[in-house]
């Protein structure tokens, strides 16, 4: 029994330090350009910070921030999941809060997206064209979508 014990702890704490050691941090940010849940055009930029604990998926934070320069303001706090199925092309899943006023009127919703891109990395630092879909729970207009570039730093 405390053989099996022993082999089990060296066996999990030599592949939880494979794990780490083969992990990583990226920091980025992007700029979009957004358009469907409200009919005029608005320009996002967003924040992230992604832990890779494997090369083939990721988790990360986001916060993006929307804005018409005039009537429109939203900010998203988001959670995000990725996978890296081949040559740096991605499938995202996300899930956050929507906090917006617009032409004075403030909600808060609960919002689900899913973002299709492809990153190109040269040493640390990649450049990711996307596609963002978006859901905005309780909202007139629930759908978006927006297009953008995003660009950042792998440590």
């Amino acid at each position: 029994m405390s053989k099996k014990i022993i082999f089990l702890t060296c066996f999990f704490a030599l592949t939880g330090t494979a794990l780490l050691s083969a992990s990583g941090i990226s920091v980025g940010g992007s700029i979009d350009m957004n358009m469907g849940s409200n009919v005029d055009p608005s320009v996002s930029g967003s924040l992230n910070i992604e832990f890779n604990p494997l090369t083939i998926f990721s988790l990360g934070l986001r916060i993006a921030g929307e804005s018409d320069f005039e009537t429109k303001y939203i900010a998203t706090p988001t959670a995000f999941a990725r996978l890296y199925p081949f040559a740096g092309l991605f499938a995202e899943g996300s899930l956050g809060g929507k906090f917006s006023k617009v032409n004075n009127v403030s909600t808060r919703n609960l919002s689900a997206g899913a973002s299709f891109g492809w990153r190109i990395t040269s040493g640390g630092t990649y450049i990711e064209p996307k596609l963002n879909l978006e859901y905005v729970f309780g909202a007139d207009e629930p759908f978006s979508w927006a297009m953008g570039v995003g660009a950042g730093y792998s440590f």
